[in-house]
């Protein structure tokens, strides 16, 4: 079906663009094509394209896949619509990519359990004893980065710590597998080594451990992580 005229609209291009950068890019790419129709086409006021949609069976995960040719093969052939479909199809993908980006790609936490993963006899001892007396990180690992939590002991009058490691600013990584509990057991350790600021200075280079069983996998997607933002920033 081609379509060469458009309706008046009654909404504006900023009221339209308040309403699409509130949805949630996941949610989306579960819509069915009744709900691209209503959530989306009739919401930025295209609503007299439905019919192009429903025929070409345009789901919300097609929806965020779309480019300027496939609308031209769909038979929008004006081109003002084209653009401004376009234009609000930009802010949908910048959302799935900021999306993705903060999506946990793995998450855990230390102390972990296990006798090979205690720093010391006394904190072996109160991770059996009195969980609550240790200090714990929350680790979660983003397409932007490292975070942990530094939860202090629930005796401790002091407030939860926030660390953030960006990608840009960290140099190295290092797995060490080592026995312990006299060579009975295997630990597993990432060392991550960024620096504080944007200058490469060595001396300003902070080392970052992270004594976790899943200490491979997290290697592994730390470096996919960290490869994929080197080649956004270039």
């Amino acid at each position: 079906m081609t379509v060469t005229s458009q309706p008046g609209s009654t909404s504006s291009v900023k009221e339209v663009e308040e309403y699409l950068v509130q949805l949630d890019p996941t949610e989306i790419a579960k819509w069915t094509v009744e709900e691209v129709c209503t959530q989306f086409l009739e919401r930025i006021q295209f609503n007299y394209l439905t019919e192009n949609f429903t025929v070409n069976n345009i789901t919300g995960k097609v929806l965020l896949m779309l480019e300027e040719r496939n609308l031209v093969e769909m038979g929008v052939n004006v081109i003002g619509d084209r653009l401004m479909i376009l234009s609000y199809l930009k802010l949908l993908k910048k959302k799935k990519v900021e999306a993705e980006r903060i999506a946990p790609l793995w998450q855990g936490e230390t102390p972990a359990p296990g006798i090979q993963y205690s720093e010391d006899c006394g904190q072996c001892c109160a991770k059996m004893c009195c969980p609550c007396c240790i200090t714990r990180k929350m680790w979660r690992i983003t397409g932007q980065g490292i975070f942990y939590r530094v939860v202090p002991p629930c005796s401790w009058f002091t407030t939860v710590r926030q660390e953030y490691i960006d990608f840009r600013f960290l140099k190295d990584i290092e797995l060490r597998t080592r026995n312990t509990c006299a060579c009975c057991c295997q630990t597993h350790e990432l060392l991550l080594f960024a620096d504080q600021a944007a200058e490469d200075n060595p001396a300003s280079r902070v080392q970052h451990d992270l004594l976790h069983p899943e200490a491979h996998k997290v290697e592994k997607v730390v470096r996919t992580a960290w490869s994929n933002a080197r080649l956004v920033a270039d």
